[in-house]
């Protein structure tokens, strides 16, 4: 299959921006994908309005839909990112969203950072494509608690994929993964689930359990237990609440189970260790 830079070359020859197709094809070579650095030598080719309108209808023929992985038309991309023209800003709207619609996550990220490093630079020509992206993205992270292959509402975006698109998006703040704990550790009870934690931190179930032991070293599912613990015991120790009460509000419905648990776990009944705590308080 001919390369989309072969078929350009071919129809610009017989048009009258030859001259600047070969001079943007000369300066692609000293562009490096991963360096934005570099990319600013499409600067002064991206002003002329009118070769770029030319070029990204010459695309849009050569291409009905943006091919499934992009690669050399990346900085064609880059080079419309430049434009300040509203035909290329739409050739890159429709680009992006494509990639967004069909899950596309090679395409919708490289289309992100194309439009973030080169809005950074104070283009705001593509300040509204920079706000779609970030409603796409938000709309992404709020789903990635959902995240199911049988889901249809599941992200198609990674953890790994949003700690970058966080660098790249200065309004976009995922919470640190240990930040979102510990803004979560006072509604931990002894009911709570490593799945419903994982809701919360914005995650799926399975992408949460190993984000958590890569980060505490402790499976969540211990981690769970030792707050479970640690409530019981402050509720029996530093309350008046019913033992009743405390029982129920940590999953323990019959009276005998929590008093084995508290046996096992402190060495005492619920009764002997509040006993004890009104003991120390009066002496």
């Amino acid at each position: 299959m001919r390369l989309l830079s072969e078929n350009l070359v071919q129809i610009a020859s017989r048009t009258r921006w030859n001259a600047w197709f070969q001079e943007v094809l000369s300066l692609f070579r000293q562009v490096e994908i991963a360096r934005p650095v570099t990319w600013t030598v499409l600067v002064c080719s991206a002003n002329n309005i009118s070769a770029v309108r030319w070029l990204v209808n010459q695309i849009r023929c050569c291409h009905a839909v943006p091919p499934e992985l992009p690669d050399e038309e990346i900085k064609f991309h880059i080079l419309a990112a430049y434009c300040p023209d509203n035909r290329a800003l739409g050739f890159l709207v429709d680009t992006c969203q494509h990639y967004y619609r069909t899950r596309n996550r090679q395409g919708f990220l490289s289309c992100v950072r194309i439009v973030a490093s080169v809005n950074s630079e104070g283009y705001s020509h593509l300040n509204f494509l920079y706000n779609l992206i970030m409603s796409n993205v938000l709309r992404e992270y709020r789903n990635q608690g959902t995240a199911s292959g049988k889901n249809p509402h599941s992200t198609f975006l990674t953890d790994k994929d949003f700690r970058s698109l966080g660098r790249l998006l200065p309004d976009f703040k995922p919470f640190e993964f240990r930040e979102r704990l510990q803004a979560l550790q006072h509604q931990v009870t002894g009911n709570t689930t490593s799945e419903e934690l994982a809701r919360a931190c914005c995650m799926s179930g399975s992408v949460f359990r190993k984000r958590f032991k890569e980060e505490f070293d402790i499976p969540v599912s211990e981690w769970l237990r030792e707050r479970r613990k640690e409530r019981i015991k402050r509720m029996l120790l530093d309350t008046d609440l019913p033992l009743y009460q405390v029982a129920e509000s940590n999953g323990f419905n019959m009276p005998s189970t929590f008093s084995d648990y508290c046996r096992r776990n402190f060495g005492r009944t619920p009764g002997q260790m509040r006993k004890k705590s009104e003991s120390v308080e009066e002496s």
